[in-house]
């Protein structure tokens, strides 16, 4: 055992299982804490011998100790939201959806709006409307027998969480107020408004696009989070996180402002319980604009960012391509992003090539998106790079999917990080992959990435929230419909994917000497399981949790169970 000084230990955790994720991928028995730094781990007799009078012991009692989960792609400001809006998790039908609603009926004055989360269960509101009794969604009729005199929307899911399209319910109140009417036309082809055999809107709003418009163009009436609400629901959030072991996130995806204003004064208040890394999401409209943006912010948000251990601030999110229509439509109602939290735009390849070039001129770490257009992306960074070298300077490139073994050369040579949705894109949309074969190993492909050495972290994208889907999604590889394991070379061991979502994480932020795993004169960044991570049947790994968190040695969640 290593001291990283002499004086007694402030808390001692002891009698457990202590995976260090270090180097070596040590197990120990005991680790200790002095300040917000870890003094040392090792066996229980080692380390508590560092126990003074007034030191904190905790006895284990032979759980698993991790470091604390760090989420790269959390949209941690979400999961606070969802709770703003009553559920209808659980409803089955149509009738049990009604009494949900007329349970808000009842709470509410004539007049006022009765607003909810979409028809289905969280996280992912698959299967629906199959999955009701009726197999098909209520309609504003049926909406309008349990609330005449108020205003009801189902809100559609927000697009990623599933998979298009997004469905909405309105009811007639809500129709008459966002003035649809039968002779109503679309914003969009990838809009619909259900119409009845007498030409009637039904009420049931359909969006096709990535990146949902309807409450950005037809149904602008409804009510939006307000700064207060946002503020409140991220707290919420980061008490969420942490119950689950994630004492860190990368928003990779952008950060619009009315978010970080969130966060400042989260920040502001010292209320922060997870260490979060934001990029800015740009509201340019033009080059000419980004240029001048860029100049301004160079400043602060270049190379590694600036901030403080909790909260820092670094780069671009830059969009390669995307929808015109629906980057034009969200771009109207800035500040207000929803869902998103980020400002949405659509950038041609030249304009990306631009934009990327502004920023590496102005050593600003791009961020960007690739599930669609890997190949492109990868070519314009190699543009940029023969001009400006970013070999160093970590750029991002998220939703990787399928990549081939010159694409992992390239990435390898830029110096990216690839950042992985494991349960989006095996478990909830693996279908295609399933009688691929060719394809499923190359999908998510995470053990070429470790044989060709290319740096990647994994990130929940809020669906849920929780890292342990993720990490299971990573190990197993199954598709949820058929149990089919996609690309079986490609499943990671569980240290190996413990270690793609701390160490992994802690890279992203340029802070893998500083935390990431349990290691002398790291912070204490800690994780208390539920289970025993190593040994537990693979198929409860999705449900383990953390029952003591520590942030810096500081106690930001405890179940109570080693109390």
């Amino acid at each position: 055992m290593t001291l990283r000084d002499t004086g007694k230990a402030d808390i001692i955790l002891h009698a457990g299982k202590v995976i260090t994720v270090g180097n070596d991928d040590r197990i120990e028995q005991a680790v200790a804490v002095r300040g917000e730094l870890i003094q040392a781990v090792g066996s229980d007799q080692d380390v508590l011998a560092l126990a003074g009078p007034d030191t904190q012991v905790i006895d284990l009692r032979g759980r698993t100790v991790i470091p604390g989960i760090i989420d790269i792609h959390a949209h941690m400001d979400r999961e606070g939201l969802k709770r703003i809006y009553p559920s209808l998790e659980g409803a089955t039908s149509i009738p049990e959806i009604l009494s949900l609603i007329k349970q808000q009926v009842d709470q509410k004055r004539p007049g006022e709006w009765v607003t909810t989360m979409p028809v289905g269960d969280p996280p992912n509101y698959a299967d629906m409307p199959a999955n009701l009794q009726e197999g098909r969604f209520p309609d504003r009729w049926d909406l309008d027998k349990v609330s005449p005199n108020n205003p009801v929307y189902i809100r559609g899911t927000w697009t990623p969480w599933n998979v298009p399209p997004s469905v909405a319910i309105a009811n007639s109140m809500a129709l008459q107020l966002a003035g649809i009417d039968r002779n109503t036309q679309s914003p969009d082809s990838s809009v619909t408004i259900d119409h009845d055999d007498s030409g009637e809107p039904t009420g049931i709003l359909r969006d096709s696009e990535r990146f949902p418009s309807l409450e950005f163009t037809l149904m602008k009436v409804v009510p939006r989070f307000t700064q207060e609400q946002r503020v409140a629901a991220l707290k919420e959030s980061m008490q969420l996180y942490n119950s689950v072991g994630t004492t860190g996130t990368y928003e990779g995806h952008g950060v619009a402002p009315e978010v970080m204003r969130a966060y400042k004064e989260v920040w502001d208040a010292n209320e922060m319980t997870v260490r979060a890394h934001l990029v800015l999401s740009p509201e340019w409209k033009t080059v000419a604009g980004a240029a001048k943006e860029m100049e301004r912010w160079a400043h602060a948000a270049s190379g590694q960012g600036f901030g403080d251990g909790m909260l820092r601030v670094s780069g671009y999110y830059l969009s390669h391509r995307g929808n015109k229509y629906t980057a034009r439509a969200r771009s109207a109602e800035l500040p207000f992003t929803g869902w998103a939290g980020f400002a949405e735009s659509y950038n041609s390849p030249a304009k990306f090539h631009q934009l990327a070039l502004l920023a590496a001129k102005h050593n600003l770490r791009v961020n960007t998106i690739v599930a669609r257009g890997l190949g492109e992306v990868l070519d314009i960074f190699q543009e940029v790079n023969r001009e400006i070298p970013i070999g160093d300077k970590r750029w991002t490139i998220g939703h990787v999917v399928e990549t081939s073994a010159e694409e992992l050369k390239v990435i390898r040579e830029l110096g990216l990080i690839i950042e992985t949705i494991p349960l989006t894109h095996l478990w909830l949309r693996g279908g295609q992959f399933v009688k691929d074969s060719a394809r499923a190993d190359k999908a998510v492909a995470h053990k070429d990435y470790l044989d060709q050495g290319v740096r990647f972290g994994m990130g929940t994208d809020n669906k849920p929230y929780s890292p342990f889907p993720t990490i299971w999604a990573a190990v197993a590889r199954q598709e949820r419909t058929t149990n089919e394991v996609i690309g079986p070379n490609q499943c990671l061991t569980r240290m190996e994917a413990l270690r793609a979502i701390t160490m992994g994480g802690a890279y992203f932020s340029f802070e893998e000497n500083r935390r990431g795993s349990l290691e002398l004169g790291k912070l204490a960044d800690v994780a208390v399981l539920s289970g025993d991570y190593l040994d537990i049947p693979e198929d409860e790994i999705p449900d383990l949790n953390s029952v003591l968190t520590m942030l810096g040695g500081r106690v930001v969640h405890s179940s109570g169970l080693l109390e």
